[in-house]
C-alpha cells in the first residue's frame, strides 16, 4: 500500500528553510569584543536574521587577544569583528550585515527592502549614520579622552554632536523606525550608536523626544538585548557626555 501525503509549498520552505539556517549557523564563526560598536553592530544583524546561538567567542582587548594567530587567521589587521560563513571571510562590520541580508534574504528580518524607492531611502539612512552622526560621536569621545584639549575645544564637539542629532530627532518624527515602518539595516546602525550615548549618559529625554522614543521603543528588542556588551552591565557608566 502506498501512502501520497501532500505538503504545502509554504510548510515544505519553511522547513527548508530552519535546515539551511541550521547548517548555516554551524557553519559560522565570530570573534568579538565586547563595547565595540562594529562587533555590536554585527551581531544584532546575526540575531536579526535568525541566527542566535551562532558560534562566537569573545576576546580581551587588554590581553591583546585580537592579535592572536587565530584571529590573525581571519582578519590580519588584528581587528574584529573576525567572521566566518563556511569558506567567506569578512571583517568589516557594514559588510557583514549586507552579507548576511543578501546570503540569506528569507531569514529572520528582512533588513533591505525589495521595492527600490524603499531601499534607497533605507540605504541613505543607513550611510547617512555612518557619514554624519557616528563620527560626530567618535570627535567628541576622542577630544574628551584627550588630556591637553581644551573645555572650548570640547564644548564644540559636544555642540556638533547635539546638532547631528537634532537632525535625526527630525527624521524620527513620522516613523517608528528610522527609514519608515520597518526595522532595517539602518536601525541596527543607529541603535548601536544610542546604545554608546546611553553608556555614556548623553540625555536625550527632553531634548531629543523622537529620539528618546525611539531608544525606549527598540532597547529592549532581543536582538538588541542579546548584543548588550557583557562589561556594560557589570560596570558603571563613563558619563564622558552627560555635560553635553
Amino acid at each position: 500500500r502506498v501512502e501520497f501525503r501532500l505538503v504545502s509549498v509554504d510548510g515544505f520552505l519553511r522547513r527548508a528553510n530552519k535546515v539551511s539556517l541550521k547548517m548555516g549557523k554551524e557553519d559560522m564563526l565570530l570573534y568579538w569584543g565586547s563595547g565595540s560598536p562594529p562587533c555590536i553592530r554585527t551581531m544584532i544583524a546575526l540575531e536579526e536574521k535568525g541566527f542566535s546561538g551562532y558560534p562566537q567567542k569573545l576576546i580581551e582587548f587588554g590581553k591583546k587577544e585580537h592579535k592572536t594567530e587565530e584571529v590573525l587567521a581571519l582578519n590580519p589587521r588584528g581587528q574584529v569583528p573576525a567572521f566566518k560563513d563556511g569558506d567567506v571571510i569578512i571583517n568589516e562590520s557594514y559588510a557583514i550585515i549586507h552579507y548576511l541580508q543578501h546570503r540569506y534574504p528569507d531569514s529572520g528580518t528582512n533588513l533591505l527592502p525589495g521595492d527600490c524607492k524603499q531601499q534607497g531611502f533605507v540605504l541613505q539612512r543607513y550611510y547617512e549614520v555612518q557619514a554624519a552622526f557616528y563620527p560626530k560621536v567618535l570627535d567628541l569621545f576622542k577630544t574628551v579622552m584627550n588630556k591637553e584639549a581644551t573645555d572650548e575645544a570640547k564644548a564644540k564637539k559636544g555642540e556638533e554632536l547635539v546638532e547631528e542629532a537634532t537632525r535625526f530627532d527630525a527624521y524620527l518624527k513620522d516613523g517608528t523606525f528610522l527609514a519608515g515602518d520597518q526595522f532595517s539595516m539602518a536601525d541596527i546602525d543607529f541603535i548601536t550608536i544610542l546604545l554608546l550615548l546611553d553608556r555614556q549618559e548623553f540625555k536625550l529625554e527632553g531634548r531629543f523626544p523622537n529620539m528618546f522614543a525611539y531608544w525606549q521603543r527598540l532597547k529592549d528588542r532581543p536582538s538588541v538585548v542579546a548584543s548588550y556588551p557583557p562589561h556594560f552591565k557589570t560596570s558603571e557608566s563613563t558619563r564622558y557626555f552627560a555635560s553635553c
